[in-house]
């Protein structure tokens, strides 16, 4: 019968250390792997939340670009649509009062080029229109404006433009077409500098998932066909100005790696993406990765010092009670005194423990204190993020000349003030206002001087208001618009004399007038019965104002 093997000898000093190691590392590693984990998060909201504002504001910024310069050119084409005797020196001012346009064309009902003008002043040639080009079709067959896709057109040049075009139409028939190429980075550039500048990268597609512009760090240039991995973009927009969920994508980037896409898909049909890459979201973790292992080499060397000491007490008390027992058995007997000071021993090993529970508390709560003032540094963050975000919106809304509202200010306060008072039933007027022979005053003094006058003539007209719920607007060039809610036709018709004084009353001498002196030509219509929309008062101040030019300049009209 074989005999059992005695168990192995165990140590108390490895058991110790083991006990010591769970209960002390082991808290700190899940406790640093949580806060990393937090940290991560946050910075992920953190860039999500910046990819979503930047791509909203992004796509809005572009679109009421491409829009304001689309409403110009169907402007002009509802004029010669009107009057055909409208040629060439129309297209000439349409580019001076629409500077991002570098060049125009009209086209006849069978496609034939009949004028061009190029706002570089270059001598440009009548190429033939191709057939099947896809703005001509939509003008001739559709009888509608459209922002075309991207295209690089040799007969003008190499430059990737945009075309922005209208139909003219007489008597209700296609009489032909304009359209008007806008130059990529005209609209792109500055938004995608400011991106850049904080490590986003932006990606624009037209609706043929052709590249319009694509960031230094994206895989595209401009004119390149974005092919499968485009289409995968543009599959994670949802309806106009309503940014997704940023997605994890492959492939975005030159150098390889993933990216967080969030893309939006744009009022004319485009998509916009910003692109950010994933290592974007290191950077923050890399300060508490540090301080993780240096708190974890701290309590490492805590531990040992621990164990010694624990090893020193444990080994002199041992040796006492050896000693003892040795005497015991030779006839002596132990100390009660020194029996009683056996805890006394002890106590240091409890004392250790506790200081190291105290470090680590005072490491808890340092840890603590620095993720506070973490999340404070994200919230002050988060919340200047909105600040500028709401400051760009506002700015995004005036005319950086006059401080009047540009052309999307005047859209949004034109629909608002028609929308009030067609539920109040209040009357509306509107003023649609004309500086007289502004091109001259250009011409003789140059733009800087003429920038000048357009101040002073936003001041005269400004003075010459007297509600504060009355709106200046300046919708491009030398053209004002003044929205008067609450006032009827014959209140208008006195605040546009009003206006007509107090430019005079400027005197802002203008050797290339009739009269010396910059003079302003007032068009007066009021909301009426019948009217379906804003168009409908404008196009009467719009003819009022006509009336006034025709007859002479520097009167009002209704």
């Amino acid at each position: 019968m074989s005999e059992t093997p005695p168990p192995a000898p165990w140590s108390l000093r490895k058991r110790l250390t083991r006990g010591l190691v769970l209960t002390a590392l082991l808290p700190m590693v899940l406790f640093a792997a949580s806060l990393l984990l937090g940290e991560w998060q946050r910075s992920r909201d953190d860039l999500l939340l910046r990819l979503d504002a930047n791509a909203t504001l992004s796509a809005g910024v572009i679109d009421d670009f491409l829009e304001a310069q689309l409403a110009g050119v169907r402007l002009l084409a509802e004029q010669m649509g009107d009057d055909p005797g409208l040629r060439g020196e129309e297209l000439a001012r349409l580019l001076h009062i629409y500077p991002s346009m570098l060049r125009v064309q009209q086209v006849d009902a069978a496609g034939q080029v009949v004028a061009v003008r190029d706002a570089r002043g270059r001598d440009v040639p009548l190429p033939a229109l191709a057939d099947d080009e896809e703005w001509f079709r939509v003008a001739r067959s559709q009888y509608r404006p459209l922002v075309s896709d991207v295209t690089r057109r040799p007969a003008y040049g190499n430059e990737p433009v945009v075309g922005v075009s209208a139909p003219l139409l007489r008597g209700g028939r296609f009489a032909g077409a304009l359209r008007a190429d806008i130059p990529v980075q005209a609209f792109v550039r500055l938004n995608a500098e400011s991106l850049a500048r904080r490590r986003l990268e932006l990606l624009l597609l037209d609706r043929g998932n052709r590249v319009v512009h694509a960031g230094r760090a994206l895989r595209w240039t401009t004119l390149d066909a974005a092919g499968p991995l485009g289409e995968a973009v543009q599959r994670t927009a949802t309806g106009p100005g309503q940014a997704t969920r940023a997605v994890l994508m492959d492939g975005l980037l030159r150098e390889g790696g993933g990216a967080y896409v969030e893309a939006v898909a744009m009022r004319n049909g485009w998509t916009l993406a910003l692109v950010a890459p994933r290592s974007l979201l290191l950077a923050p973790l890399l300060p508490r990765l540090l301080l993780v292992f240096g708190l974890g080499a701290i309590s490492l060397l805590g531990i040992v010092w621990a164990l010694w000491l624990q090893r020193r007490l444990l080994g002199r008390s041992i040796g006492y009670l050896l000693g003892s027992l040795r005497g015991y058995a030779l006839g002596g007997r132990m100390v009660s005194a020194r029996n009683d000071a056996i805890p006394e021993e002890l106590r240091p090993l409890a004392d250790g423990i506790g200081e190291l529970g105290t470090r680590m508390n005072a490491a808890f709560e340092e840890l603590q204190t620095v993720l506070e003032e973490r999340e404070h540094e994200i919230a002050v963050r988060t919340a200047s993020l909105r600040d500028a975000v709401s400051e760009l919106d506002r700015l995004s809304r005036t005319d950086a000349m006059t401080g009047c509202l540009n052309y999307r200010g005047f859209t949004e306060a034109g629909e608002r003030l028609f929308r009030e008072a067609r539920a109040s039933g209040a009357p509306l007027s509107v003023l649609a206002l004309d500086i007289d022979h502004f091109k001259r005053y250009n011409d003789l003094y140059g733009h800087a001087e003429g920038d000048g006058a357009l101040r002073r003539f936003a001041g005269a007209v400004r003075s010459a208001l007297l509600h504060a719920d009355d709106v200046l607007a300046r919708p491009g060039g030398e053209e004002f618009t003044v929205f008067l809610p609450a006032t009827d036709h014959a209140q208008a018709l006195q605040v546009g004399g009003r206006v007509c004084q107090r430019v005079r009353d400027a005197d802002i001498a203008h050797l290339g007038s009739p009269k010396g002196r910059l003079t302003a030509s007032v068009g007066v219509a009021t909301l009426q019965p019948g009217d379906t929309d804003l168009e409908d008062i404008l196009r009467r101040a719009d003819a009022a104002l006509y009336r006034v030019k025709a007859a002479g300049r520097d009167g009002v009209s209704a």
